[in-house]
């Protein structure tokens, strides 16, 4: 639909596609999910304490948690130590040689730490004892995880070969000598100290005298897994990738949420759980820490500001909300995903000109899609763009549609000063069948009928 209103040109067009099946991919989904839950034993309380973005030296590598479950400490590369909640700061690496630290362990008694760095150089610190390292001796490959006993009597390390390397721990095999897939990335020990597991990247898991629970060796997943930890109870584990996704394998491993949707800036390191709370956290690369429990609410994720750019994405994100809310509508949240593919589609329409994207390409995440684009001179504002499409039948079907649960904006300005805009909508196949309705919802009330004041 071509509008010229003040000599401004303004070009909308909308197309919402849902697939005739989608029962495969649900189900597909669900089992993912849901895969050996059950009911969670009670314990003394929910993960609850959450960390923010911190300006760091070096990236977070690795994440262990407090025993009470009120807190834990993150690991930077260069051997810095962060706590939250009730950790308490026992020293850091920072001050010694090393190498790049890759891991960390706590005590049972929650009172000490080691940490080690990719030669095997072990660090203790607290009430964490020094049993010896691979410092100074030579590797084959790198050293990429670590676990301590239960009783913190020892320890052990792996390396990205899947070599174990004991310290007044027993050995327990390893797969150094097999031909890997993809490489190791992490390890959890039993709870009882009797077995570990090893992780690799695809989600391959390596069992040594220690029940197999599952994996995702065989799953084609959308980002490496980074790391795993072990369920307190000993019936269970879970990993987590670099997208913040989350895998949960065991007899007593419910599913509460992944970080997946949390805009993350950097990758996610690592996964902790302790006996002393319900739930899990993930830790990103950028030290955000996100608490997941029965009481948890979803990380929230919102576009960035940082720019004129991103403030105008932010402004139509508001914009379709405030109209979904005044129509007593769920509110979208904001996708990475689909702002990426928004912003990428964008470009490319000021680049190649005005059509639609093959939307459709969507489906299989997602199993309801739907797209608004538009196109505006140099003194266009955004909100001028918005209530365009708020008066076009197909368009605001598009922004009110009960269906739809996620949202991402693009915004391109071109060297002319012109703007364009793509917004995709989407309903995750993960969360079930979408509510659809073949209803053109009206346009009044307009919520937000002002142009704003942000243009290219």
């Amino acid at each position: 639909m071509d509008r010229d209103r003040g000599g401004a040109r303004r070009h909308t067009r909308t197309a919402i596609i849902a697939p005739a099946i989608i029962t495969l991919a649900i189900l597909a989904a669900n089992a993912m999910t849901n895969a050996g839950s059950a009911s969670t034993t009670a314990t003394t309380s929910n993960v609850a304490i959450e960390s923010t973005v911190t300006a760091l030296a070096a990236p977070v590598v690795g994440l262990a948690a407090t025993p009470s479950g009120k807190g834990y400490w993150r690991v930077a590369a260069d051997g810095g130590v962060l706590t939250a909640g009730d950790a308490i700061f026992y020293g850091s690496a920072a001050g010694f040689a090393h190498d790049t630290i890759v891991a960390i362990a706590a005590t049972r008694s929650g009172h000490g730490y080691w940490l080690t760095d990719r030669q095997g150089a072990v660090f203790s610190f607290g009430d964490a004892a020094f049993h010896g390292s691979m410092g100074g001796k030579r590797l084959n490959l790198p050293i990429v995880g670590m676990a301590a006993t239960p009783n913190g009597s020892g320890y052990w390390l792996v390396a990205s070969d899947g070599g174990i390397f004991s310290f007044n721990a027993p050995f327990l095999g390893s797969t150094g000598s097999i031909r890997l897939n993809r490489p190791i990335t992490g390890m959890a020990a039993t709870p009882n100290g009797s077995g570990y597991w090893l992780v690799a990247s695809d989600g391959g898991i390596f069992a040594f005298n220690a029940p197999f629970f599952g994996s995702t060796g065989s799953i084609r997943l959308n980002q490496p897994i980074t790391g795993m930890a072990a369920a307190p109870n000993g019936t269970g584990y879970t990993m987590v990738a670099a997208d913040g996704g989350l895998f949960r394998f065991g007899t007593n491993s419910p599913f509460y949420g992944s970080a997946v949707g949390a805009c993350p800036g950097a990758p996610a390191v690592a996964v902790a759980m302790s006996p002393g709370a319900t739930g899990y956290w993930i830790a990103f690369a950028d030290a955000r820490t996100y608490a997941f429990s029965p009481s948890s609410p979803a990380p929230q994720c919102n576009p960035s500001t940082s720019s004129v750019i991103g403030l105008m994405a932010a402004d139509l994100f508001a914009r379709v909300n405030d109209e979904r809310a005044a129509r007593h509508l769920a509110p979208v949240s904001w996708d990475p995903t689909l702002a990426n593919y928004a912003a990428a589609w964008s470009a490319d329409m000021a680049s190649h000109g005005f059509r639609h994207s093959a939307i459709g390409n969507l489906l299989g995440p997602y199993n309801y899609v739907g797209e608004n684009i538009a196109e505006g001179g140099a003194t266009t504002l955004v909100g001028s763009l918005h209530n365009a499409w708020m008066h076009s039948d197909g368009h605001r079907a598009n922004i009110l549609a009960p269906g739809f649960s996620r949202m991402g904006v693009g915004v391109f300005c071109a060297g002319n000063g012109s703007i364009w805009l793509t917004e995709d909508f989407g309903h995750p196949s993960s969360a079930g069948p979408a509510q659809t309705s073949s209803t053109t919802p009206p346009v009044d009330p307009i919520a937000r009928p002002d142009s704003g004041t942000l243009h290219c």
